[in-house]
């Protein structure tokens, strides 16, 4: 399966989920390793534009990932989730699931509803899991944004 991420250059081949130690997400508390992807471009063309503060950097590099199709997964439904899971801020259940997820270490990947489309899914990997190795880039290329966005 393929799934897709995009950062700056400097950072993108980071698969270790480094960021989660420095900034808190949706998804998890500051200092937890995991690593966002999400199932199409467009979806993470979104999550950057929604999670950027001010202009989106000009030098952005889109990277494609693949895993097995059989791998270990567990997965979250909208209906699953509080009424206020979309907002912000993150309500803390979200990543009370996730710390859960990373200390019962049975699934490698979870995917959940993405709150800019909850019809599409982000898929959040445990760089710690036994299989993460298996996480492999298909590709790393420029992403551009059209320019009417966040100007």
């Amino acid at each position: 399966m393929l799934v897709y991420r995009i950062g700056s250059y400097r950072r993108i081949r980071d698969l270790q989920g480094t960021g989660g130690l420095y900034v808190a997400g949706r998804w998890h508390q500051k200092g937890t390793r995991v690593l966002y992807t999400s199932s199409s471009v467009s979806l993470a063309k979104l999550e950057v534009l929604a999670n950027s503060v001010g202009k989106i950097p000009r030098s952005l590099a889109l990277i494609t990932l693949e895993f097995p199709d059989d791998a270990p997964m567990q997965r979250v439904s909208v209906d699953q989730l509080p009424v206020n899971w979309q907002q912000y801020p993150y309500p803390t259940q979200l990543s009370q699931h996730t710390e859960a997820w990373l200390k019962d270490g049975a699934s490698w990947i979870v995917q959940v509803p993405s709150a800019q489309s909850p019809t599409e899914y982000n898929y959040l990997f445990n760089p710690q899991h036994p299989m993460h190795h298996q996480l492999k880039i298909v590709e790393l290329r420029d992403e551009l944004f059209d320019l009417r966005f966040k100007q």
